[in-house]
Parts: C-alpha cells; sequence; structure tokens
C-alpha cells in the first residue's frame, strides 16, 4: 500500500519527531515548546516543555488555546474557528524545504483581537511558503484572552504572559531551528491585527532582544494598548463576571479554561463603556512591556528592519458596529472629528480633496486612518530615523463591494493560500489575486534573506520623513511619495 506522504525525523534537545513530506516541503506539527500552563502555571511564564521518549508524532497539530465562538468577532473572515482547545496550547509548527542547510526562517504571528485565532488554521498553511521561497516557515500558538492577558496583582502571576509565550516559542526557534535547515541567526517575525500588535511587543520587549533579526507589521499599529489602570478595571470585571468578589487567583486558577472564556466574554460587555472593545490586549505594565510601541520605536530600542503597512479600507469590516455612520451628516461629522481632537475645517477640506465630499464616505476614511493608518504612520516615522523601514499600503479588495480593502483581507497573501477555507468567497478576483499574493509572498521572503524587500521589477525605497515612500499593493504594484498628503497634514494641524 502507498502512503500519501513520506516521514520525515528529526532529533532536537527534547527528542525525536516524525513530520510528513510532501512534494516540496515537509511538515513537523503540534511541537510543544512549554508545558501546559494549568494549576500554578495559569498566568505565569510558560515552563520549557519536558523531554519525551522514543519518536514524537508531528503529522497532527496541537490544540488552540482556550477561546470564544459565536461571539461579535466570529466570522467576520473566514476559517477563524479552532474547535479543538486546551490548556495543553503551547504548540508550534515548522515547515521546511528540506532538513539539510541552513535558511531564513519566517516566524508567523496569527491575529484575532489577542482573543481568537491558531497557528493550526489552514490559511497559514506554511507549506507553500516555504517551498516556493527556500525558507523554513514557522506558526505558534499563544495564551488569548483572559487566558493571555490578564493582569493579576499577586506575586504568582506575571502580565502578558501571552507575550511571554510568544518569547519563549522564538526560544525554541533559536535552539532548534537548525535540525529543520533554518538559521537561527536569521529569524523575521510577521503577523497581522493582533498579530502585528505582536510584533510590535516584541519589538519593544528587552526579553525578545536577539530572538529575531527582522520583523513585518500587517495592520498590527494601534492605539489599544492598555495601561495597568484599565487592566485592574479588566481584572475586576472578569472576577465578577465569575462569581467571585475579589480577583482570587486561587478561585479563578481552579475553574475550566471554558468557564473562564465564559467569564471573559460576560466581562468584555460589561467593560465595552470604560475600557473599549478589546479589553483583552498587551498591557505596558513597566517589566515584561516597559514601553508603549511608539515609546520603544521613539528610542530607537532594537532597530532592526521593518516592514510596516495598513489596508486602504481597515475598518470598513467592523461598520456593523456603528450603524449611525452611514447616514451622517454635516453637523454630525464635525461632531466626531471635534470629539477626536482634530483641526475639523482643515479635516474636511482634506477628505473633500480625496474625493469625499460626502459626510458618512468622510468619516468612513476618517475612521481607517484613526484607528490603523495614523498609527502606523507615527511608527513609521519613529523607527525610520534609528533602523531601515519600508511602508506600504495594501488596496487589493473583498469581494463585497461596500468594503473596499479592509483588515484581514491580506492574510492568504503571503501564504498564497486564497484558495482554502473559503478566502476566494472573500477577496475580489481569487485568480487574479494570486498573482499580487506570489509577489507578497516573494517580497516578504526577500526581505527575510536580505533585510531589503522586493517589488518585482521596481525598487521600494525605504520609508523616511522627507520622502515617505509607500508601496501600493494591488492590481497595480507602485510606489507613492506621501500618500494622502493633505490629509496626514490635517491630522497633524
Amino acid at each position: 500500500m502507498c502512503l500519501p506522504f513520506a516521514m520525515t525525523t528529526v532529533s532536537i534537545a527534547n527528542g525525536i519527531l516524525q513530520g510528513r513530506s510532501t512534494p516540496g516541503s515537509t511538515a513537523f506539527l503540534g511541537i510543544p515548546f512549554a508545558e501546559p500552563p494549568v494549576g500554578p502555571l495559569r498566568w505565569a511564564p510558560p515552563s520549557p516543555a519536558l523531554a519525551w521518549t522514543g519518536t514524537r508524532d508531528a503529522t497532527t497539530f496541537g490544540p488552540a488555546p482556550w477561546q470564544p465562538s459565536g461571539g461579535p468577532l466570529d466570522g467576520l473572515v473566514p476559517g477563524m474557528g479552532s474547535d479543538e482547545q486546551s490548556d495543553d496550547c503551547l504548540n508550534l509548527n515548522v515547515w521546511t524545504p528540506s532538513v539539510d542547510d541552513s535558511r531564513p526562517v519566517l516566524v508567523w504571528i496569527h491575529g484575532g483581537a489577542f482573543s481568537l485565532g491558531a497557528g493550526s488554521l489552514s490559511v497559514y498553511d506554511g507549506s507553500r511558503l516555504a517551498a516556493a521561497t527556500n525558507t523554513v516557515v514557522v506558526t505558534i500558538n499563544y495564551r488569548l484572552g483572559a487566558l493571555g492577558f490578564l493582569v493579576i496583582d499577586d506575586p504568582s502571576c506575571t502580565p502578558n504572559v501571552g507575550l511571554l509565550d510568544q518569547v519563549a516559542a522564538l526560544e525554541w526557534v533559536r535552539d532548534n531551528i537548525s535540525a529543520f535547515g533554518g538559521d537561527p541567526d536569521n529569524v523575521t517575525i510577521f503577523g497581522e491585527s493582533a498579530g502585528g500588535g505582536s510584533v510590535l511587543s516584541l519589538l519593544s520587549m528587552p526579553s525578545a532582544v536577539g530572538l529575531f533579526q527582522r520583523a513585518i507589521i500587517q495592520s498590527g499599529a494601534t492605539d489599544l494598548l492598555l495601561d495597568r489602570d484599565k487592566a485592574q478595571l479588566v481584572a475586576e470585571a472578569v472576577a465578577r463576571a465569575a462569581g467571585l468578589e475579589t480577583v482570587d487567583v486561587d478561585a479563578l486558577r481552579a475553574m475550566s479554561g471554558a468557564q473562564i472564556i465564559e467569564a471573559q466574554a460576560n466581562a468584555a460587555m460589561e467593560l465595552f463603556g470604560t475600557v473599549g472593545t478589546m479589553p483583552f490586549h498587551p498591557v505596558v505594565d513597566g517589566v515584561v512591556l516597559p514601553h508603549t510601541w511608539l515609546e520603544a520605536a521613539s528610542s530607537g530600542f532594537n532597530p532592526v528592519p521593518v516592514i510596516i503597512g495598513t489596508n486602504r479600507d481597515e475598518m470598513d469590516l467592523f461598520k456593523m458596529f456603528d450603524p449611525q455612520a452611514g447616514s451622517l451628516t454635516a453637523d454630525g461629522l464635525r461632531t466626531r472629528f471635534e470629539a477626536v481632537g482634530g483641526n475639523v475645517d482643515a479635516l474636511i477640506d482634506a477628505y473633500r480633496s480625496t474625493g469625499a465630499s460626502e459626510p458618512p464616505e468622510a468619516w468612513r476614511r476618517a475612521n481607517t486612518d484613526i484607528a490603523m493608518w495614523l498609527p502606523a504612520l507615527r511608527i513609521a516615522e519613529a523607527r525610520s530615523a534609528h533602523g531601515p523601514t519600508w511602508m506600504y499600503r495594501f488596496d487589493w479588495e473583498a469581494s463585497s463591494p461596500d468594503m473596499g480593502s479592509p483588515h484581514g483581507v491580506d492574510i492568504p497573501f503571503p501564504f498564497t493560500t486564497i484558495d482554502v477555507d473559503e478566502w476566494d468567497t472573500f477577496v475580489s478576483d481569487p485568480e487574479q489575486a494570486m498573482s499580487l499574493a506570489s509577489l507578497m509572498q516573494r517580497s516578504w521572503a526577500d526581505f527575510a534573506a536580505e533585510g531589503v524587500p522586493s517589488l518585482g521589477d521596481q525598487d521600494w525605497p525605504s520609508y523616511s520623513a522627507d520622502e515617505r515612500a509607500t508601496a501600493i499593493l494591488g492590481r497595480d504594484v507602485t510606489v507613492e511619495r506621501d500618500p494622502n498628503r493633505q490629509v496626514r497634514q490635517a491630522w497633524n494641524s
């Protein structure tokens, strides 16, 4: 009988792994990089995985972290759900063209509002990326939601354990990736949405210095970091939702993962008005994450080469959360601009110059600018003063005509997985989109290999406060200097 794939084994410090080989790459799946964070390890830093005896099967994915299903973010983009969830979630996956030689390593950190997702989702399958670019591709899990980002005032607890899980995964890559044909001294981290925010966090963390040499941030720059005061509100709300009078860490550790997720969901509704729509985020705690992303970038901390970008119409994905925006009047627009501290007349003139003459369209564009584009610009400006930085805008559109190029539509492009898990129903003209996906895949891989991204047959100049060169990744791939200059200047005024 012929097997559909051949078996390949590698030996690492913890034991022997058996992966599966298919044409172009070999996959090693569900590899533990830390012990299950249960009992006293819940809300504690990850503990290194124990060794095993014999040969460990690495042909199937491990469990995903505990996460909610059916909430307001569920189903916004295809295939984000994970059926098998467990405390035993700290695992990663490796795809390699060959276990020989020494190749650049790309480590993907998934998004999902720091509350959803897993490295095992089919859209993140690294086999095509590895085979097409001769790189080693790694996807990781990390603790999510309350289990990953609750700040509990107890000596046995540490803030931001979800971020420390990512550090532990990168330490595993440093110590083990050479067995898979990867170069531990040439690691690029990349991620989208909360994954991009994770990249920015890692760029700001002392414990992550030296674990990667380059970084790519896709739609990850926001102003949603929590401070300790807000983090305390979150912890108290979760405790109340769990039926506790105080933030009792022993009681919380005794609960099942499913019980914590239920309390998390109920607390999120209570926190909407005080903390916002995404209360389970990294916290500027002064130790694990000493500074905000912008403070770290401005200080020149860890100035590795960076690519950073946003999608042209990010916030169109979340229109349903603001039903009044579609009927906004001129007075309503002025009120909103005043509320965010803008120079109202300059902003109205600037958006009118881009063709957004009607208030709903002006606010639609401004909403994306406020939430995503302007924070990314600030990060790019700050980092470009200290290290090589490249900026892009992603313009390929979703299939829904009222969405433009929304948050998340770029997810399958680096992996060229537009044809999996119904992404071809979400991305417009999916067959043509594969051309841009291949270009983007090559660009990310060239950046990983050489430290400079490619852009087909044209140059992609680095970003500076003078030129503001921005690659436009759409049906036409171009480079623009200071796109939407008048809008940028109006916000700066």
